[in-house]
């Protein structure tokens, strides 16, 4: 049994303090290990960082000898020592939906960035007591009893996010026999009645889908910040969701919400239950390679998506709205042409979800969701409307999700193939495999469901007239996206070059309030890390040209058949 004690005493500090207790069976060495990543992100994220003091005692508060074996083990000398304690502090400011935060409303903890396992003793009980106020309340799928939680083995602490604050609201209801409860942190009114509507609508048919729902009780843990705010992280039984602002909830960005909750409820299908077997079991030490990110990421995004339509959550405007955002970022990004979803879902353990070199890579979300739209209506056109992606993903399921048996990428595709054909397979060899121009394929499968790909116009006008794509970022308009060969990119304009005057005066924010009334020539001054320079540039070219889905006139009833099975 490993005994901790949490607690705090500066909370604006933002440092939480952990003492871990637990008896050394006659070892003379112990080792203690905190995760290097966390499962949900595939990049190493080195939480041992934000330790800023660590010291072993024995039960009589002797000091131990100690000494690190790599960034995140440390190893105590514990002969003649019947108990080892270990007292740290773990600094947590950063509130997203899957890291630690501490202030003077709440502490939230994600128990993989900041609890200790024992290698050899993994599987064993976990006893955490919170020193908490007596106003707060405890959110998690893990019940509490007295500010006291009991949980068995690391796994399971990792899976488990805790939330003590005095401002916690909940509603618990129940579908298809599995209770759901909805926690909000930081939102006094949400509108109970319409959320309830929506949820249980999404999760029937996510359920129906599937044929049963992998857990007997799932928590949705929100964090409703005041500013701008948008990520989720999956777990086997819960969710934490982050989203703002707080007064945009309930009305410009409740699809944001929504959203987010169906990908990550379907994630308690496919990755917690449904896991690669390079993950089989997950190895918190080191990177745990693998290639599947398509089907983690790219299946969540897209069927997350066609489940908030085909439960009537999202109307057709709604769900069109999700694939045109997807084909949006593949087309704006010129990694497209260079690597491959499958090995960039391999290399988010190199340089993790960012940007990262210019052109470099293509998303597992957005990118791999398109390859599974295409396989989708691949299977759907060669089974005549009888089997679709839904068929794959609950086969899986049966057979490896409830035998808790790992699946391989090869198992992945010969199950859509077994639906699908030879168009099936040239996705695979074609996109998720190869850097073949998504666009031929896309017009071709979507055909096959009454679609098509119409031109769009780019909204962004510094896209649309220039060939430049800015984030504004610390009160700057920096650059993050540049298309090749476009006449600021031969001009000598970079990726992170900040665009500092147009016209002469300087730009507004949102950057449309500054090309309100633009001109056939506009005079544009860039800033590099060494100088500013102005250049004149033509407003009439058009760059970053754009294609959206539309929907056609079925013209025969095989179309009207497929389309009515992918919608289903």
């Amino acid at each position: 049994m490993i005994k901790y004690k949490i607690s705090y005493k500066f909370p604006h500090r933002h440092f939480i303090d952990f003492e871990l207790s637990t008896q050394t069976n006659n070892q003379k060495k112990v080792l203690f290990q905190l995760p290097a990543w966390r499962p949900g992100r595939y990049e190493l994220a080195n939480f041992a960082q934000n330790i800023q003091k660590w010291h072993a005692f024995d039960e009589n508060g002797k000091v131990l000898n100690f000494r690190k074996k790599t960034k995140d083990l440390w190893e105590v000398d514990t002969d003649n020592a019947k108990e080892v304690i270990i007292k740290y502090n773990y600094y947590a400011n950063q509130l997203d939906a899957g890291a630690c935060y501490l202030d003077e409303q709440q502490i939230y903890i994600n128990p993989v960035h900041c609890f200790f396992y024992i290698p050899s003793r993994i599987d064993e009980e976990y006893i955490l007591e919170f020193d908490i106020p007596n106003n707060y309340e405890i959110a998690s799928a893990v019940k509490s009893v007295n500010n006291n939680i009991s949980i068995s083995g690391f796994d399971a602490l990792a899976e488990n996010p805790i939330i003590c604050s005095p401002n916690l609201e909940k509603e618990i209801f129940n579908v298809e026999g599995v209770v759901f409860y909805i926690w909000f942190q930081g939102w006094k009114k949400p509108n109970w009645k319409k959320i309830k509507k929506d949820f249980k609508s999404f999760i029937i048919s996510q359920i129906n889908h599937f044929g049963s729902f992998p857990v007997k009780e799932y928590h949705f843990l929100f964090q409703i910040t005041p500013y701008r705010s948008y990520h989720g992280v999956e777990h086997t039984n819960n969710t934490v969701i982050l989203l703002g602002p707080d007064s945009e909830v309930d009305g410009k960005h409740y699809n944001d919400l929504l959203g987010v909750s169906s990908h990550e409820l379907y994630h308690t299908w496919n990755i917690k239950s449904i896991r690669p077997i390079e993950m089989f079991p997950y190895d918190y030490s080191k990177e745990n390679y693998f290639r599947t990110g398509f089907v983690a990421e790219g299946v969540t995004t897209y069927m997350g998506d066609l489940m908030l339509f085909n439960s009537n959550v999202f109307n057709w405007k709604e769900f069109l709205s999700t694939q045109n955002k997807n084909l949006e970022r593949h087309l704006i990004n010129s990694g497209r042409f260079n690597l491959s979803v499958s090995e960039s879902g391999f290399d988010s353990w190199l340089d993790g979800y960012k940007l990262g070199v210019p052109n470099r890579k293509v998303s597992i979300y957005a990118d791999a969701a398109l390859c599974m739209l295409m396989i989708d209506l691949s299977i759907i056109n060669h089974s005549c409307g009888k089997n679709s992606l839904h068929d794959v993903m609950k086969e899986l399921y049966l057979d490896y999700g409830i035998k808790k048996k790992g699946y391989s990428e090869e198992d992945f595709k010969n199950i859509c193939l077994k639906y699908g054909n030879s168009d099936t397979n040239d996705v695979f060899k074609n996109h998720i495999y190869n850097t073949k121009d998504y666009i031929p394929t896309l017009k071709k499968y979507l055909d096959f469901a009454g679609m098509k790909l119409s031109p769009k116009s780019h909204s962004n006008k510094t896209a649309k007239h220039f060939g430049f794509i800015t984030q504004y970022i610390n009160n700057k308009h920096v650059i993050k996206f540049i298309e090749l060969n476009s006449e600021v990119d031969l001009n000598g304009v970079s990726v992170e070059d900040e665009l500092l005057l147009i016209d002469g005066e300087k730009v507004k924010h949102p950057i449309t309030k500054s090309l309100e009334n633009i001109k056939k020539k506009t005079k544009l001054t860039f800033k590099n890390k060494f100088k500013e320079f102005t250049l004149e540039l033509s407003s009439e070219k058009q760059y970053f040209e754009l294609l959206e889905f539309k929907k056609i006139n079925a013209t025969n009833s095989k179309q009207i058949k497929n389309q009515e099975k992918w919608l289903s």
